[in-house]
């Protein structure tokens, strides 16, 4: 029994921890202070229960709204309200990307928590490394690609002076994001991969241009002519 809650735990949380040190050394110029990082980190975990009130309050008794609809919904809010209250106007977020660094951080801090319970759940009809494996490869990272793009929105935003319709129109694209992956993940429950395949690729994109675009950005890079 023992030997079986490590492994959970391991299969829980080792992949949210990894896919954080690969967002971290996305911030290649002026890398934010670790206890930030892990501040993010753990409010993303703890919103997991608001998100979950939310979720019950609103339970319309169709697993297929509260997969496409509801979670979607309620889950990039709650992300983003973390980001809004403690790291929007806070001194460390100083740079463009931080707005990525820090949104992505307080995804995977709610997907790894997420993943934990699913995990569980799946040791009853003994699905744990599939489960695990999957999610490890495309609902953790799915969660900070949906982020990061309130996250980007959220840089424009503060460093670019553009007008707060920016944000909205940020989250918006996320929980649309999150939505479409949601519905192809349920796709994918009936037999295909592919539009799951295609939106994940899509999120990549998305991710990976944003990114560039905020490095670019980047006050110290240009100050300091950092070469790429």
């Amino acid at each position: 029994m023992l030997k079986t809650a490590v492994e959970i735990l391991i299969l829980s949380v080792l992949p949210g921890l990894l896919w954080i040190i690969y967002i971290y050394r996305r911030d290649r110029y002026e890398p934010e202070p670790k206890s930030m990082i892990l501040k993010a980190f753990m409010l993303g975990a703890l919103s997991v229960f608001l998100a979950l009130i939310l979720e019950w309050f609103l339970d319309f008794g169709s697993d297929f709204i509260l997969a496409v609809l509801t979670a979607p919904v309620i889950e990039e809010i709650v992300k983003f309200l973390i980001f809004m209250i403690f790291f929007y106007h806070h001194r460390d977020f100083d740079e463009p990307l931080d707005g990525i660094i820090y949104a992505c951080s307080i995804a995977l801090g709610f997907a790894t928590l997420e993943n934990f319970f699913y995990v569980f759940s799946a040791l009853e009809h003994e699905r744990v490394y599939q489960v695990a494996g999957l999610r490890a490869f495309l609902s953790i990272p799915g969660h900070f690609l949906f982020s990061a793009l309130w996250g980007y929105a959220a840089a424009v935003t503060k460093f670019k002076m553009r007008r707060p319709v920016t944000l909205g129109a940020g989250l918006l694209a996320a929980i649309l994001l999150h939505a479409a992956f949601n519905l192809t993940a349920v796709v994918s429950a009936l037999g295909s991969g592919l539009f799951i395949a295609i939106i994940s690729f899509y999120g990549w994109v998305l991710f990976s241009k944003r990114i560039r675009d905020l490095q670019k950005d980047s006050f110290r890079r240009n100050r300091d002519g950092f070469l790429d």
